[in-house]
């Protein structure tokens, strides 16, 4: 049988089925789909006893008061977040490489998993960019030589 015989007769059962699983063929095979599982209703134990009740709203809990408060207007300001990084590595093999390095350096990292950063290890965050290069310079006493500073992140503060 040739492949070209053997895709079209599985589109053809395809179809067929799709058709049967619609109701398109009630006719020719003589099936009442308006009962598509009746075994599973034959199976249901005390069925009517079964009561839908209303979710109760605010206006029908007697302890809520008549006015509702007025939401408290905060005000946001946007902050950044910086972080001293290592990377991007090509492989997880270097990337773990890389973390025992600096296990025996003292110095402590994480793994980064922001999508953009890729491959790659933390190795603290700050809240300013000054903060960040004050520890990239105290790392570099301790023999990290290829850290940079990025911007981790820009999140939204209370004033």
């Amino acid at each position: 049988m040739s492949l070209r015989k053997l895709v079209l007769a599985l589109l053809i059962v395809n179809l067929s089925y799709f058709c049967y699983s619609q109701g398109w063929l009630q006719l020719l095979t003589g099936e009442d789909s308006s009962q598509r599982e009746p075994e599973r209703i034959a199976k249901q134990i005390n069925a009517e006893a079964i009561q839908i009740k209303p979710i109760p709203t605010i206006a029908t809990i007697p302890s809520a008061p008549q006015a509702m408060p007025r939401p408290v207007e905060t005000c946001t300001v946007q902050r950044e977040q910086w972080m001293i990084y290592m990377g991007p590595y090509l492989t997880t093999t270097l990337n773990e490489r890389k973390k025992a390095e600096l296990k025996q350096l003292g110095v402590t990292s994480t793994e980064v998993s922001k999508p953009n950063l890729k491959i790659g290890l933390s190795l603290g965050q700050f809240a300013t960019e000054a903060l960040a290069k004050e520890a990239l310079k105290r790392l570099g006493g301790k023999g990290v030589k290829t850290a940079t500073i990025v911007l981790w992140a820009t999140v939204d503060a209370p004033c």
